[in-house]
């Protein structure tokens, strides 16, 4: 049995109190100091805006004292530094704190001997030591601390001397064997004491049995309504079960505006919003009909409060008009914000996994519009620099900051694509087919044109290669399927209606225009920052002959910018193809003595001897 002590000088706490700071300081310093100085520099926006979102309209707010000194207590390095401190505190006084540990019982020692010293010498000691301490030897007072001595030294020489007691002393430092040991827990007595105990039961009832189950029940909470890409599961089924093809823009924006995310407690619609909204539903009915398009009406298969409300609001976005209630124009953002991801990450995920072509690309082009809603600025950017400065003077002293937000639109380009079955010069009925296509962003940004010299060198061996040159095909192939993402950051888009911060990405949609389906599901390209070469894989058509396909490039961000190429490929019956045997082989005949030959020789004479009648047609065979 073992007996438990507490820490009475405190020692053993300081270290454990030392250990697990140490734990939980070096890591979150380290963290701290290797991210961003600010952190939220990446949801800063370093583009014009027009909308401030609701935390950097607070932030600009004039703030209490009382708050000032809550955010100081609270902020992250005021934490970090106290942590520091108490680590310092702790460790000095662990430097300064003797520790006390108990006398460690040696039988050497005791008796004055080296350690591993022979039997003989061991007897000769213990006799001299006998006669000295035994109690008939020494006088009366100085009796009780001879005997003491005297069993001291009689313990150490049978331990020395017996086989079983040397042996339990080896193994367990005494001759007895295993007893029972004392050993100290790393709580300051204070905390286990009659006083204390009303005290130290409470902190173990409110950690074990109130906030332990309520973070855990709030994290298996949440995970059973939100999807992985955060999105809630009544929503996800809502998509589901009403999206389809064809349908039409107006349509799939209904859709988009029935997410429960719309009816949660924060965005939902409330009795006293309906005034408002009605003024602003006047408004975009007003513009609607200015630029002659569908009239606006209240969804009759989605027509929730909420949902007319998230209706209304992505409209009044759509046509840039003003909402006066600073209530409802912070939940316009939010909304805004909530429809870029439930389109990317909900409508056209679904799109894609059902390969409708022509709903993936009306839902891309409503993703262009929530970040900014404009006709396209094609016409305007084949000006030469003077005609764009004669067409904007209108705009006086801000005519060149709109040319220069006009020139940095991205200009994408399809430079190349290829098709091709990777080994092979043909592609025939249900083979592999690898499509490799090369991006570039013709008017990208100087301090984005340096590249990897890998990539570089790809990039040549790609642009100067022939359709038929399979190696070359298939050294791309592996070159860019071993290359790992794109490390630099995209340009931000300048969106000044979008109050959050945007980065430019491009979706790929491969469609084959007979059947509006996409062959491969769309891909979300995040890392395009100059060029970009990438590949999808589909399986051929089950039939020979000649295919159509589209290869679309559009912009998740800005209207105008999106580019389409027409690729056609063939597919041959693989009966037209030369036979096998044709093809050049490499394979020498054996020699006439090597070992190869002389098998060959044998296995023709063996299967000589089996043949029963040689003029049998099954020989033939």
């Amino acid at each position: 049995m073992a007996n438990y002590i507490y820490d009475e000088s405190g020692v053993t706490f300081y270290f454990f109190a030392l250990t697990i700071l140490s734990v939980i300081l070096l890591p979150s310093t380290i963290y701290l100091f290797t991210s961003s100085a600010d952190p939220q520099k990446k949801s800063k926006s370093n583009t014009l805006k027009l909308r401030a979102r609701k935390s950097e309209t607070k932030s600009k707010a004039p703030l209490s004292t009382a708050p000032t000194i809550y955010l100081f207590l609270f902020n992250r390095y005021s934490l970090l530094a106290f942590g520091w401190i108490l680590l310092s505190l702790i460790a000095y006084q662990v430097k300064n704190t003797d520790i006390k540990t108990g006398p460690v019982w040696d039988p050497y020692q005791i008796l004055n001997v080296d350690t591993g010293a022979d039997l003989g010498q061991i007897k000769k000691t213990f006799k001299k030591l006998s006669l000295k301490f035994h109690p008939d030897k020494v006088k009366a007072e100085d009796r009780e601390n001879a005997e003491a001595k005297y069993i001291e030294i009689t313990k150490a020489y049978k331990t020395l001397t017996d086989d079983e007691a040397r042996e339990n002393y080896a193994k367990y430092g005494n001759p007895d064997g295993l007893i029972s040991r004392t050993m100290g827990i790393a709580l300051p007595k204070l905390l286990v004491e009659a006083h204390a105990s009303p005290f130290v039961m409470s902190l173990y009832g409110i950690i074990i049995g109130f906030l332990l189950p309520f973070y855990v029940g709030r994290w298996w909470y949440n995970s059973s309504r939100y999807t992985k890409d955060g999105i809630l599961n009544p929503t996800m089924i809502t998509f589901f079960k009403n999206i389809r093809e064809p349908i039409s823009q107006l349509n799939l924006i209904d859709l988009l505006c029935a997410a429960e995310e719309f009816n949660s407690s924060e965005l939902a619609f409330k009795e006293s919003e309906r005034s408002d909204l009605i003024e602003i539903e006047k408004k975009v009915q007003v513009a609607n009909q200015t630029y002659a398009l569908e009239a606006f009406v209240r969804s009759e298969k989605f027509n929730s409060d909420s949902a007319w409300k998230a209706k209304v609001l992505l409209y009044a976005h759509f046509l840039r008009i003003e909402i006066e209630n600073q209530h409802l124009s912070i939940q316009q953002q939010s909304i805004v914000e909530k429809s870029i991801h439930l389109v990317h990450r909900g409508l056209i995920q679904i799109s894609g996994v059902h390969g409708w072509s022509g709903c993936t690309l009306l839902l891309t082009s409503i993703t262009q519009m929530l970040n900014h809603n404009l006709y396209g600025i094609h016409q305007i950017r084949r000006l030469s620099a003077e005609d764009k400065k004669d067409k904007l003077s209108f705009l006086g002293e801000n005519a060149n900051e709109v040319i220069s937000i006009i020139d940095s639109y991205p200009q994408v380009e399809i430079t190349k694509a290829v098709i091709s079955v990777i080994g092979d010069s043909s592609i025939t009925p249900y083979s592999i087919v690898t499509l490799i296509v090369k991006l570039k962003i013709v008017n990208s940004s100087p301090k984005h044109k340096s590249q990897d010299s890998s990539i570089k060198k790809v990039s040549e061996i790609f642009d100067n290669l022939d359709d038929s040159d399979i190696d070359s095909i298939e050294q791309v192939f592996n070159t860019i399927s071993k290359d790992k993402k794109n490390t630099a950051e995209p340009p931000e888009v300048v969106a000044p209606y979008l109050a959050a911060r945007k980065l430019s990405n491009w979706w790929f949609v491969f469609s084959n225009p007979l059947n509006s389906r996409n062959v491969v599901p769309p891909v979300l390209i995040s890392d395009l920052v100059t060029e970009k070469i990438f590949s999808v894989q589909f399986q051929a058509p089950s039939a020979p002959g000649k295919f159509d396909f589209y290869i679309n490039i559009v912009s998740d961000s800005y209207i105008g910018c999106d580019v389409q190429q027409h690729i056609k490929m063939v597919v041959v019956d693989p009966s037209t193809l030369p036979p096998v045997s044709d093809f050049d082989d490499d394979i020498s005949e054996p020699e006439e003595s090597s070992f190869a030959a002389q098998m060959a020789e044998a296995r023709g004479q063996a299967g000589a001897k089996g043949h029963k009648n040689p003029n049998d047609s099954s020989d033939e065979d």
